[in-house]
Formats: structure tokens, C-alpha cells, sequence
């Protein structure tokens, strides 16, 4: 459980803008995390805005706060809640950190279909990405399917776990990796039998429409 405890502390230490992340997913307010946590809501305030840097005392009490005043007590393990949303979040992050490189620079993705630009990327190229930029977990498997992605992985005490991106996750991607590279993007996924013809592509593919 310590384990488990340090990842949740370390990704506060490291990003507070976490914190927000965390009390969206739980619902919970900031005035109550601040109650629970010991943790003024003006400094906590800051904290998640990244004008402040957080301490190990204060990623170690928000923590505490955070499963104190949750109502996800009626899990089967609410720390591993905790991990996983942290997870589905290093994964959106990441994939939205991969897009913006190859649209800045790497070629080899690029091509033109009726004068826009569409990057086109294999499961094997995300895969090897995830595998080098997350920590969180040990990525294991990568599986585009129809409009779909699922990431499977382990955390370090073991644990397996699987993030599905449904539709709605799909589109939330699109909105994030819009507003990083400052243009509209839509992304198709399709599993190999599914490819569309005019993409060529071998394997599995997700497909990022730019314009």
C-alpha cells in the first residue's frame, strides 16, 4: 500500500496541477481537500494553478486529504482508484505530447490527402513511445480497434491494469492535442482488417487529420 501511496505522492511533488485532476474525478471541493488535508484552500489554490511548488509534507497531506474525504471509501481499493486515474491521465498526456512532436517534426508520419495533412501512426510506433514515457506503469500491450484504444500495463507492486479509451475519451484527445498544436485535429482509430485502403497502412493504425 506504501508503494502505491508513494506513486500518488511523487506525481503531486512532481505536477500539482494533479491535485485538480484528482478532486474533479472525486468530486470533491477545494475548500473541502483544504479542510481535510491541513492545507490552506488559498496556498492549495496556487498549488494547482503551478504558482507554487509543492513540498514532500504537502504531496504527503493532500494525499491523505484526498482519500479522507472521497466518497471512493466504497471501492474495492480506493488507492488503486487513485493510480488508475492517474494513469488514464499520463496516457492522455503522453499521447498528446507524441502528436505534438510529429506534427512539429517528424515526417516520416506525414502525408497529404486532398492538399490536408494526415499523420498516420502504427500501433507498434505509439507502443515503443508509451513504453519510453511512461512511469507510472509498465506498458505491456497496445490495441487499436474500432473508434478504441486499449492500453494494457502493470504497476510496480504487480498489479495489472487496462485503460480503455472509448469514444468520448477519443474525443476529449482531440480537444486537448487541438488546443496544444493550435489546430482542429481529428483522430480515427482502426484495427488492421478495418484500415481504410487510402492509408496503406500495415498494421493496426491511428490516423490524426490536421487542418
Amino acid at each position: 500500500m506504501y508503494k502505491k501511496l508513494d506513486v500518488i505522492e511523487r506525481a503531486i511533488l512532481l505536477n500539482p496541477k494533479y491535485i485538480k485532476i484528482f478532486r474533479n474525478k472525486l468530486n470533491i471541493t477545494q475548500s473541502k481537500l483544504a479542510e481535510e488535508s491541513g492545507v490552506s484552500q488559498s496556498h492549495l489554490s496556487m498549488l494547482e494553478k503551478g504558482k507554487r511548488k509543492a513540498t514532500k509534507s504537502h504531496a504527503a497531506a493532500i494525499t491523505l486529504g484526498l482519500l479522507k474525504c472521497s466518497d471512493i471509501w466504497d471501492k474495492e481499493d480506493p488507492i488503486d482508484y487513485l493510480l488508475d486515474v492517474l494513469s488514464l491521465t499520463k496516457l492522455e498526456s503522453t499521447v498528446v505530447k507524441f502528436v505534438k512532436e510529429i506534427t512539429e517534426g517528424d515526417s516520416r508520419y506525414k502525408r497529404f490527402i486532398q492538399g490536408y495533412p494526415v499523420f498516420v501512426i502504427d500501433r507498434d510506433s505509439l507502443q515503443d513511445y508509451l513504453r519510453r514515457n511512461i512511469k507510472v506503469i509498465s506498458i505491456g500491450d497496445v490495441e487499436f480497434l474500432r473508434g478504441r484504444m486499449v492500453v494494457e500495463g502493470i504497476y510496480a507492486d504487480n498489479r495489472e491494469v487496462t485503460i480503455s479509451l472509448d469514444y468520448r475519451d477519443i474525443e476529449r484527445l482531440e480537444v486537448k492535442i487541438s488546443e496544444t498544436i493550435g489546430k482542429n485535429v481529428v483522430i480515427q482509430i482502426f484495427p488492421r482488417e478495418k484500415m481504410p485502403p487510402i492509408y496503406g497502412l500495415e498494421d493496426d493504425g491511428m490516423i490524426i487529420n490536421c487542418w
